[in-house]
């Protein structure tokens, strides 16, 4: 269960870490806290249900999920580990990205937000919390770790809500922000993504490397216990 848990948490926070998700957040947000929580929600349950989803094809493939496969939750981790070293180190070469027109795209995209309808602006959400290649990847290496470890189902719905709940934390966090604070939370958040834009680079660079040691760290213990 710890061992899983740790992965669950690593992998969580991987998929949270996704300035995509953050950039549309807080987009919306600026259209009004219906339409916020609408796009929050759809993001949430498209990220549960992907997850879910994963899980129950799991324990389908291997017929128990009751029975611990240490090995290839190791094996799992030192695969996200070196993936993650090899992006750090794309991130590093790569120079810094120039893009002046962005503060137009915003104006436009906030401008089409603004006319759309709840429904349209949910099912956006939904589609984001499905996720591009990176989030499904790493909900499909969350779901195989819950399927692996060998815990019953309540432990199992757990980690699921546990997974979840890291890898939408910039979705939901600030909708509750909003939801408390109104209108101030997009100020709040803009301020805070204007602070972290210009040290963007190094902070994801860090981040990769560290995520990396960690799984090496837990896939050596899994596999020495």
């Amino acid at each position: 269960m710890l061992h899983a848990t740790i992965q669950l948490i690593l992998y969580g926070l991987l998929a949270g870490l996704s300035p995509l998700a953050l950039g549309a957040t807080i987009a919306v947000m600026q259209t009004g806290r219906v339409r916020t929580l609408g796009f929050g929600a759809g993001f949430v349950v498209g990220q549960l249900l992907t997850c879910t989803l994963l899980v129950a094809l799991g324990v389908a493939g291997t017929g128990s999920s009751r029975r611990a496969y240490p090995g290839v939750q190791a094996g799992l981790e030192l695969v996200v580990a070196a993936a993650l070293i090899v992006l750090a180190v794309r991130v590093h070469r790569r120079g810094p990205v120039v893009r002046p027109e962005s503060g137009e795209r915003a104006r436009r995209l906030l401008d089409r937000l603004g006319r759309v309808h709840l429904a349209t602006v949910s099912l956006v959400g939904l589609l984001l919390g499905i996720g591009g290649p990176k989030r499904l990847l790493l909900t499909a290496f969350a779901g195989a770790t819950i399927t692996t470890a060998g815990l019953p189902h309540s432990a199992q719905a757990g980690l699921v809500v546990l997974y979840v709940a890291l890898a939408s934390v910039l979705v939901w966090g600030p909708v509750l922000l909003q939801l408390f604070l109104g209108s101030r939370a997009v100020g709040i958040m803009q301020s805070l993504q204007a602070r972290l834009a210009p040290r963007a680079k190094e902070l994801t660079v860090y981040a990769l490397l560290v995520l990396a040691a960690m799984l090496v760290l837990d896939a050596i213990l899994t596999i020495s216990s």
